[in-house]
């Protein structure tokens, strides 16, 4: 499967949003309690304008979508999303490979934290290459050198 990634653009927003719900909702069920809609999109209102956006396609088709920052001279990958219909495809790897590369390409580490209860999403890092550096009380701090 090939990945590629573009640029979000305004446009893509509700899509975006809708893609963080079904990415996400049961996570943050698991981890805060019930979805709070008005909640959520205050804290897409805030990824959105703090990061850059990048959508993932496979096929001319957005599968997913990945927000880059910056954070001690290394690209910090705050947040991965793939649509529930394409996970278990390779598309995560997919793009993890591609941001570590793109980052590493200017001479960085990539930067990520993954929440405790995310186990599976953990186990994906660590398998394509990134090592625990610190923790939080609720996330596990990760580096890909």
């Amino acid at each position: 499967m090939k990945i590629t990634m573009r640029q979000a653009t305004s446009t893509d927003h509700s899509w975006l949003f809708d893609l963080h719900e079904s990415a996400h909702r049961a996570l943050v069920e698991q981890a805060y309690g019930p979805w709070d809609h008005e909640q959520q999109i205050g804290f897409f209102a805030s990824l959105v304008s703090e990061h850059d956006i990048r959508i993932l396609e496979t096929d001319g088709k957005s599968v997913g979508a990945v927000y880059l920052g910056t954070r001690d001279q290394d690209t910090w990958l705050e947040l991965i999303e793939v649509a529930p219909s394409a996970q278990n495809q390779g598309v995560g790897s997919a793009a993890l490979g591609l941001v570590a590369h793109q980052a590493s390409s200017q001479g960085h580490g990539t930067l990520l934290q993954v929440h405790r209860v995310n186990r599976d999403a953990k186990r994906l890092y660590e398998r394509e290459g990134f090592t625990p550096f610190g923790e939080t009380a609720t996330h596990f701090l990760l580096r890909r050198p």
